[in-house]
């Protein structure tokens, strides 16, 4: 062991960096919108839109550069993140049991939360398809960097010479994600407002569930697949509940920062 802990992980300080840019961007974005008031003219509802959206392009963007620049530049293995020389065998058949039998539960435990009450989770036609298309894109750059993040902790697992480094580095990755997300005090923010704290809830299963279903097929599009069916299905469910009893008992978000915290994080 007379190498440096980066030598043995190359990859392992670009792990350190995004998620040291991750708590300094969420801290200073929350310290910015809770210590001033937003211009008036920021204010108005297309303005805040705008801003949102910037704000989740940008996220999205965090998610993706990473994994991207690595597999670039020759530096991670696209086997290990699931994309390439995938078994269409057994584990193939495995894993679609598992996945359908998991997104079956989660569907069935969402769906039953929303039974007998809510006004439609959806707007419009045009406000469905649009909602679909961001969380399907949001629900692929989360897994996106959670098949990055797993195969450096399984390259590094690999170095340290452990028995079964797939395991290891699956289960060291799904910890370090979960403390990426406590770093952000929107998550917590989230976790006490009406609308929010199941979806987070939610994110954090997938992020279990997914990281279960990559051990057993070795398959990021499934995973994605997963994924996006779920939260397009339950995460306007869920959210519409909360806000509608929120409403019932007076307690309407009104701050502007509620408009820019639910960025596609990872739990």
């Amino acid at each position: 062991m007379n190498q440096s802990f980066a030598a043995q992980s190359p990859l392992l300080s670009w792990v350190f960096i995004s998620t040291a840019l991750y708590a300094l961007g969420c801290g200073a974005g929350w310290l910015w919108l809770h210590r001033r008031e937003l211009p008036s003219n920021w204010q108005r509802p297309g303005v805040l839109q705008g801003l949102a959206l910037g704000e989740w392009l940008l996220t999205v963007l965090w998610l993706l550069l990473p994994g991207y620049l690595a597999l670039l530049q020759g530096r991670l293995s696209p086997r290990l993140m699931g994309l390439s020389q995938i078994d269409r065998g057994w584990t193939l058949g495995l894993g679609l049991i598992f996945a359908v039998t998991a997104l079956s539960v989660l569907l069935v435990a969402g769906i039953s939360l929303r039974r007998g009450g809510g006004s439609p989770p959806y707007r419009s036609l045009s406000h469905a398809a649009a909602l679909s298309a961001l969380l399907t894109v949001q629900a692929g750059a989360l897994q996106w960097q959670w098949a990055f993040t797993r195969s450096v902790a399984i390259g590094w697992a690999t170095v340290q010479g452990m028995t079964q480094p797939d395991y290891t580095g699956t289960w060291l990755a799904a910890g370090w994600l979960v403390l990426q997300g406590a770093l952000n005090p929107w998550l917590w923010h989230d976790l006490r407002t009406p609308g929010q704290a199941r979806v987070r809830i939610l994110r954090a299963l997938l992020l279990i569930v997914t990281s279960v279903l990559y051990l057993l097929s070795r398959n990021f599009w499934l995973a994605w697949l997963l994924h996006t069916a779920a939260i397009t299905v339950l995460e306007p469910r869920l959210g519409q509940i909360d806000d509608s009893a929120s409403n019932k008992k007076g307690h309407r978000q009104s701050d502007a920062a509620g408009s820019l915290a639910n960025s596609p994080d990872q739990s």
